[in-house]
């Protein structure tokens, strides 16, 4: 297959310089053959290994990113900025009018001083948060359409993942959720195989994340975007916390993907000279407006015009970022003289000096665009919104969701604190006495392990989404998946995981107390523990799901623990009327306690009398016995078992519901839904 003729957009001067580079050759025996697939009048080319498994070439379709006259309006509450402002919003432009062409086989930068709106562009092109923004944006000649957001890829500052996942087995989650069905599990993954040879991260490949370096998390980062093999890649400040080898090798990938016939946009803060004189266009902005685009070994020529002169040995990105940072009146003189100076195709060149070293901007027209390659971004109705089907995607994260929590969950120490809370309270409530003295024992053994368990796997549940948030958002941008699809895998993965550390402690703990010696009556009881850890863990789901802030979650989570916990029926006999008609009925840990306080007491067991304090039939005959339904007439037991059983699965029914629901329209940060 030969290589598409050489951008010329393209840096030359650093082509030549890779020259020198070595080529890497795919492993032995793997010499590969192209096919070409075709779908609904679009082209998927495809290669196939000595071995039969078919990948995704890698040339890509080549494809123009056109903006036009792209504006960005918010509004921002007019209390964040003057507290004695009447008004209720201020409008603030974050991009102003601003125009411009992407070749492929091209790396652009972005840059300017913060706040310029180079993320904000950024973003725009990438079709993320669109909300105000006007103008027009066409990849080649179609107009930008919601539906080509899962043929672009964008990879975020933030290197977001599972980090006690290994480097492969996030790129293979992500390729058997992103690439389509046509392909099989052995195609998608020997993508991932070629996908970790290219961006050279096989040394690395079988270590967990959060033990790898920030250069490889960052090749990482771009890998999972890589493996659909898009043709345009948006990266936010690549660079930022790496030194400056493993920034220069970065964008040398960069470079590779170009030349595979990418078209590659990068914001960037500060470069040092070299990678800036790698870029093959620089886009300067200042204050939303664009003040330079062109070729970066000319933006000092361009200045220079101006009477900004550059020192000499001073690195050329850190002058300009000099410039732009300096007083408002000479941005103000920088932005007046690119509209000054600036050429827009189609239309007669200006005269000035400076034009020269300017690149044109785009002319708006649509007949002038062209689609060399007849690339088609917009998904046919017949190839559906998703890469694969609900079931394929629940069956996929269920899998990734057992294999994180069966990590966090079964540690030694978690281990260590379920069997030694099971021998303590086993010892602590050790062989109670089948007589009317232990009774308000039995009582406070019910309600402590209704109320342990539950809590402690609230504040779990609660800290689940805050934690997995980053990640998901990411995943869901880029199209990987349904939000149900995740919320029923988690939920079917994580509930079977987290009730084995509470049914170890009871098994333990019930014994040595000697509670009921009926099996049957042990078994119900693990019954409705289990059923209030998992409405207490949906609950914890909805309260991190509804709160963006981790400490809100928290203080609603024990404000209302607290009173539910009160008006149980354990602590408080007496409460208030106007409290006693409705609060217990709200109370989970009121229908799990009278429950198990009915099943504990079930059966035929003979209890000794004392001193009659607790039952009624003992007063006057110390020396007699009774029967558990004579020791259940001290306590207010509430409704039968089954109806308390109903009245739990019903909670927990709710909560799960709304801990989806939470999730599912709970803004984002991106504006996503």
């Amino acid at each position: 297959m030969t290589s598409p003729k050489l951008n010329s957009h393209v840096n030359s001067s650093y082509i030549e310089s890779m020259d020198d580079i070595p080529i890497q050759y795919t492993p032995s025996g793997q010499h590969k053959m192209h096919i070409v697939e075709m779908r609904d009048g679009d082209t998927l080319q495809t290669q196939m290994s000595i071995e039969g498994a078919k990948t995704i070439a890698a040339l890509s379709p080549r494809i123009t990113v056109t903006y036009h006259n792209v504006t960005k309006v918010i509004n921002v509450p007019a209390k964040m900025i003057d507290p004695s402002s009447k008004e209720r919003f201020i409008q603030r432009t974050l991009l102003d009018g601003i125009s411009g062409q992407i070749h492929p086989q091209q790396v652009v930068a972005l840059m300017g001083p913060s706040g310029c709106g180079k993320t904000t562009l950024l973003n725009t092109l990438a079709g993320r948060a669109m909300n105000g923004v006007t103008g027009d944006i066409w990849f080649n000649n179609q107009r930008y359409d919601k539906g080509m957001k899962r043929k672009l890829a964008y990879v975020l500052q933030q290197d977001l993942f599972f980090e006690p996942l290994t480097v492969k087995q996030q790129l293979t989650y992500t390729a058997l959720l992103r690439l389509p069905n046509h392909l099989s599990r052995k195609d998608k993954l020997a993508q991932v195989e070629q996908i970790i040879d290219q961006l050279r991260i096989r040394k690395c490949a079988n270590t967990p994340i959060m033990l790898v370096s920030g250069g490889e998390k960052k090749r990482v980062n771009i890998g999972t975007e890589l493996l659909t093999n898009p043709s345009v890649i948006f990266l936010d400040e690549p660079t930022s916390g790496l030194d400056s080898t493993s920034a220069v090798a970065l964008i040398d990938v960069l470079r590779e993907l170009a030349m595979a016939g990418k078209t590659v946009i990068t914001s960037i803060h500060q470069p040092s000279s070299q990678i800036f004189q790698s870029f093959d266009q620089l886009i300067l902005l200042a204050d939303g407006k664009t003040i330079f685009m062109g070729k970066p070994s000319n933006a000092l020529r361009y200045f220079g015009t101006m009477g900004h002169q550059s020192p000499a040995q001073y690195n050329p990105a850190d002058y300009v970022m000099d410039l732009v940072n300096q007083d408002m009146k000479i941005r103000e003189e920088l932005k007046e003289a690119y509209l000054q100076n600036r050429m827009i195709e189609g239309q007669p060149r200006p005269s000035n000096i400076g034009t020269q070293y300017l690149v044109a901007e785009p002319s708006g027209k649509e007949s002038d665009l062209t689609n060399p390659d007849n690339v088609n971004l917009i998904p046919d109705k017949k190839e559906g919104k998703w890469p694969i089907g609900f079931l394929a995607q629940m069956l996929i994260l269920f899998s990734r969701s057992f294999q994180l929590t069966g990590k966090a969950q079964f540690t030694f120490l978690n281990f260590a604190q379920a069997l030694s809370l099971a021998v303590v309270c086993g010892l602590c409530w050790l062989q109670l006495d089948y007589n009317e003295s232990t009774i308000p024992d039995r009582s406070s053994y019910i309600f402590f392990i209704m109320i342990f368990w539950p809590i402690q796997t609230l504040m779990m549940g609660l800290l689940s989404f805050p934690f997995e948030r980053g990640v998901i958002e990411k995943e869901r941008a880029s199209g990987s998946f349904r939000l149900s699809a995740y919320f029923v895998a988690k939920s079917l993965s994580e509930a079977p995981l987290k009730l084995v550390l509470p049914t170890l402690f009871l098994i333990i703990s019930y014994w040595m107390a000697r509670i009921n010696n009926n099996f049957a009556i042990f078994l119900a009881i693990l019954v409705f523990q289990l059923l209030s850890i998992l409405i207490a863990e949906s609950y914890g789901l909805f309260l991190g799901a509804a709160f963006k802030n981790l400490y809100h979650a928290i203080t609603v989570a024990t404000v209302s623990l607290m009173t539910l916990m009160l008006v149980g029926g354990f602590f408080i006999k007496n409460l208030p009327h106007w409290l006693d008609v409705w609060t217990p009925w709200l109370s989970l840990f009121k229908y799990a306690y009278t429950a198990c306080m009915r099943l504990q007491f079930k059966g035929n067991q003979v209890y000794k009398c004392v001193d009659g304090s607790y039952v009624d039939v003992c007063r006057n005959n110390p020396n007699g016995t009774f029967r558990g339904s004579d020791a259940l007439r001290y306590f207010d037991i509430g409704i039968d078992i089954g109806w308390d059983f109903l009245v739990l699965f019903g909670m927990f029914v709710v909560f799960r519901t709304a801990a989806y629901l939470a999730l599912r329209f709970t803004k984002n940060s991106d504006g996503r839904r």
